[in-house]
């Protein structure tokens, strides 16, 4: 590990003590397990190990059941390395196409880069064909933990090429891809899908068992159709329902933005990981929050002061300048500025300087604003 990154998982492993203990909750059990976990804690490493929580897809153990979502455009090294540390058992790589594999395309293998600080670790591949994500699949395994095949996207430019949740109307297609990408990988695969195409074509229950029939490790359910997109709720009864079908673990994803609606999804579906996604994008702390509900059924309401979000939103920063250079960094972390400051009184008089940003002091002097207006 070079210098510059093991100083900035110092200062992160620094940042997420500083907010456990900043809450001042007088609690001696919870304080004397917080500071178990950080002493035993290497940098990067989880440790946050739940005990009866715990669950293991194939051969990889997973010490809790928080679960990182793959977020196109965001779930990435410093993404992951940071849900790592405050809490999650397992994180998943954005989508990863399986012709860009194939091709050797520069920025898709880097999109497969994993660090020693972020796992276990799954990249999510998508595609149509089953012999060409096979080869992506075999490729990857080398560098993952798990491979996930994305078969729940609601996307239309992945839709349209057959690709993500469009593989929800054809079930022989979803046997033939895992059965195929199963045969060629020796580490554990898994699926993400949703209920259905549609209201009308429901049919979870027929794929769960048709991936756990052909090989697949576990699966993660969100909890809506291909069509709803983001639209209405999410519905965990069928994630209840194919629960009770499987004996591979079953991971909930869907509409998860508090300790207290994780731990109601966890126990009305008895899955075994919780999966959050969306609720994350600039507030990671939400895992957290969901760890001590876990843990103490309590105490995920509290939200980090501002003084500590500009902490964070600095060295999330620094950690994107490390592993993509400053000017592509820079440019990312503009929509960031927005989602961590979402809420602040006065935001709305300096978003505008947000998409304007071109330096690291640039950020500096707006974080100066942020709150003092």
């Amino acid at each position: 590990m070079d210098i510059a990154l093991e100083e900035l998982l110092e200062n992160l492993k620094e940042l997420t003590y500083s907010y456990f203990y900043s809450l001042n909750l007088g609690d001696n059990d919870l304080f004397l397990w917080l500071d178990k976990q950080f002493k035993n804690k290497k940098s990067g490493f989880n440790n946050y190990n739940l005990g009866d929580y715990g669950f293991k897809i194939g051969n990889v153990e997973i010490k809790n059941p928080i679960v990182s979502a793959p977020l196109a455009g965001i779930s990435d090294n410093t993404y992951r390395i940071f849900a790592n540390f405050f809490g999650c058992g397992l994180t998943f790589s954005e989508m990863i196409t399986s012709y860009g594999v194939h091709y050797n395309h520069t920025k898709t293998i880097r999109m497969a880069n994993i660090t020693e600080y972020e796992r276990p670790c799954a990249l999510q591949i998508f595609g149509s064909d089953a012999d060409i994500m096979a080869e992506a699949a075999q490729r990857l395994e080398g560098v993952a933990d798990l491979i996930d095949i994305n078969m729940g996207c609601p996307v239309p430019k992945i839709i349209k090429s057959g690709s993500g949740g469009y593989l929800l109307r054809d079930s022989y297609k979803i046997k033939a891809i895992i059965k195929k990408i199963k045969d060629k990988i020796d580490i554990p695969l898994t699926v993400k899908v949703r209920l259905g195409w549609d209201k009308n074509n429901i049919n979870i229950l027929e794929i769960a068992k048709i991936a756990e029939a052909n090989g697949a490790d576990a699966i993660s359910i969100h909890g809506r159709t291909v069509k709803q997109g983001f639209s209405g709720n999410a519905d965990y009864n069928y994630i209840k329902k194919v629960k009770k079908i499987l004996d591979i673990p079953v991971i909930a994803s869907g509409d998860i933005d508090s300790g207290e609606k994780a731990l109601e999804v966890f126990e009305y579906t008895g899955c075994n990981g919780l999966m959050i996604g969306r609720k994350s994008q600039g507030a990671m702390w939400i895992f957290l929050k969901i760890l001590l509900c876990l843990q103490y059924k309590k105490l995920s309401s509290l939200e980090p002061n501002l003084e500590w979000k500009k902490k964070f939103a600095i060295l999330y920063l620094e950690f994107l300048i490390y592993f993509k250079g400053k000017e592509k960094a820079i440019k990312e972390f503009r929509k960031y500025l927005s989602w961590i400051f979402k809420g602040v009184r006065g935001i709305s008089k300096v978003r505008k300087k947000f998409f304007k940003i071109n330096e690291y002091n640039d950020v500096v002097d707006i974080l100066d604003l942020i709150g003092g207006m």
